[in-house]
């Protein structure tokens, strides 16, 4: 689900690649992973520009097989951050979200922080919107390179969403919650008392 979304946000120019061709990292740094997931164990980190050796030319669940030459090893790395020209690739990002002020983006993997963006610059919100999550996944472009991390949730306004109505939605939530439940124990006090009343 992850790539897909990926893929929907991050549309690189149109490649068509061959087993052993020489791609290249479009984004400021990429995972490459063990197995076609990114849920699997990362066995090592490309960077911009970084040369990858492709295996195998077949996309296997929005991952390419790879190997740094470099390293000697291989693995899977997404497809959606590599490609054959560099720093010339072609980036186009569809854009669907805010930031509200200047924020910090964060690495996918730990607390550290890629860089910094500022207010009123447009990125990717690739995993979706939620607004109880403390930080958001988020693409961008900066300085010719594709960036992917974290920002907090609070710094994002996604596209065809107002803040002030998810406040009166939640609020409108809440308060028909509490009716619901006072009406509930309403209801219960009455049978009690018509029990209390045929008991007498």
């Amino acid at each position: 689900m992850k790539s897909f979304l990926l893929a929907i946000c991050l549309t690189l120019s149109p490649l068509s690649l061959t087993a052993g061709e020489e791609v290249f990292v479009v984004a400021e740094s990429v995972s490459i992973y063990q197995s076609a997931s990114y849920s699997s164990e990362i066995v090592a980190t490309a960077e911009y520009g970084d040369s990858l050796t492709l295996l195998d030319e077949q996309n296997f669940n929005g991952f390419y097989f790879v190997s740094i030459d470099s390293l000697q090893l291989q693995g899977y790395v997404p497809a959606d951050l590599v490609g054959s020209l560099v720093p010339d690739q072609d980036v186009v990002l569809s854009y669907n979200a805010t930031l509200l002020e200047d924020a910090q983006v964060y690495s996918l993997t730990d607390d550290s922080v890629v860089c910094e963006i500022a207010k009123g610059a447009r990125v990717c919100l690739y995993e979706g919107y939620d607004r109880e999550k403390e930080f958001l996944n988020v693409s961008f472009v900066q300085n010719g390179k594709v960036v992917v991390g974290r920002i907090s949730t609070d710094m994002i306004n996604p596209d065809g969403v107002n803040a002030a109505l998810i406040v009166s939605i939640t609020a409108i939530v809440a308060l028909v919650t509490i009716i619901i439940i006072l009406f509930g124990i309403t209801k219960k006090k009455q049978k009690r008392k018509q029990k209390d009343g045929t008991a007498s």
